[in-house]
């Protein structure tokens, strides 16, 4: 029976990204990746809980290591750069070792990183998204049998990569183009989903199957528009490049129904732990976008910056990942 005190050291694999001085795009493969400020302010958190914090920047080096670390806590925190297994593969080390490691295994990673797949089990499990159609190349012929405007993406990117004001778009003419631009740039198949107007909302849930240890909800709001997200998308843009969208509790937002639904894919996902769900409210409803276990995790992003609402400050929200893990991976391995 693992508890926290059995463990003095945890070892995060993380990218430790150092962003260049170069103003980033869109179209970047980076901003994907959890930069050294997170990595430093993870690490940071975590010395609070434990006697030592190892970090690796590096695959290579921590699989060659990995016999040192039979009895660490490992946090995956890489996210990669282009391969779309990417942040499958260190949960895939750990289990091939016997590494007890926080969050999502290879099976979820790859659902939540696929904008498809994420949809397939929201379908299963009674949670609503926008209609869409997959578009495998640029040649295809595209008929579209519901209504504009429409949002264009690309399939397995995160963090708004790929998607700017011009992904909304309000004919085929202009969706064939954008459709154009992602395929031949990002080399993989395209979403072209019903735009959703509405509240941009995000649900944070920490738990392992039907036992939900916390959830919280938050509207991403912009300050000088209350109205800004039924015409517009929450881009690169808004992401990386202003300051006008801001975090407000939204659980007041999520019905019951809605909620209900939401528990039963995280439940479904087995080993996922910690799980960022975000869409959109409109006309009393939640429609799911993303299935997002790739959070930035800083203390006061979208994951844990909502956490306050239910009482949980940065420390307190690290040690209920861990403990939670634990109570999942003795569960597991019970006798």
């Amino acid at each position: 029976m693992y508890r926290l005190e059995s463990f003095k050291r945890i070892v995060i694999v993380a990218d430790n990204y150092h962003p260049s001085e170069s103003k980033p795009s869109m179209f970047s493969r980076d901003i994907n990746r959890a930069t050294a400020r997170n990595v430093n302010l993870l690490k940071k958190g975590f010395e609070q809980i434990f006697d030592k914090v190892i970090v690796y920047d590096n695959q290579s080096e921590f699989l060659n290591k990995v016999n040192n670390h039979k009895n660490d806590i490992i946090f995956p925190y890489w996210y990669g750069h282009t391969s779309r297994n990417r942040q499958a593969l260190i949960p895939s080390i750990c289990e091939i070792e016997n590494l007890i490691y926080v969050g999502a295994d290879a099976y979820t990673n790859i659902i939540c990183c696929d904008k498809v797949l994420s949809k397939d089990i929201c379908r299963l499990n009674d949670v609503k998204y926008p209609k869409h159609q997959v578009i495998q190349s640029a040649d295809e012929d595209i008929e579209w049998n519901y209504s504009f405007p429409v949002i264009i993406k690309p399939i397995y990117e995160g963090s708004s990569m790929g998607i700017n004001k011009d992904s909304i778009q309000y004919d085929m003419k202009g969706a064939i183009r954008q459709i154009a631009l992602i395929i031949n740039y990002f080399k993989q198949p395209v979403i072209m989903e019903e735009f959703i107007p509405g509240k941009e909302v995000s649900l944070a849930i920490i738990g392992w199957k039907s036992n939900i240890k916390v959830w919280s909800a938050a509207e991403r709001s912009h300050k000088h528009n209350e109205s800004f997200f039924d015409s517009n998308v929450y881009g690169y843009d808004e992401k990386r490049l202003n300051n006008d969208v801001i975090l407000k509790d939204a659980r007041h937002m999520i019905s019951s129904e809605m909620l209900k639904n939401v528990f039963k894919v995280f439940c479904w996902l087995d080993k996922v732990e910690y799980l960022r769900i975000d869409g959109k409210v409109w006309n009393n409803e939640f429609y799911c976008f993303e299935l997002t276990n790739d959070s930035s995790l800083h203390p006061n992003g979208s994951f844990f910056g909502q956490l306050k609402y239910v009482g949980l400050d940065f420390k307190s929200s690290l040690t209920l990942l861990i403990n939670n893990c634990l109570e999942r991976h003795n569960n597991q391995h019970a006798n």
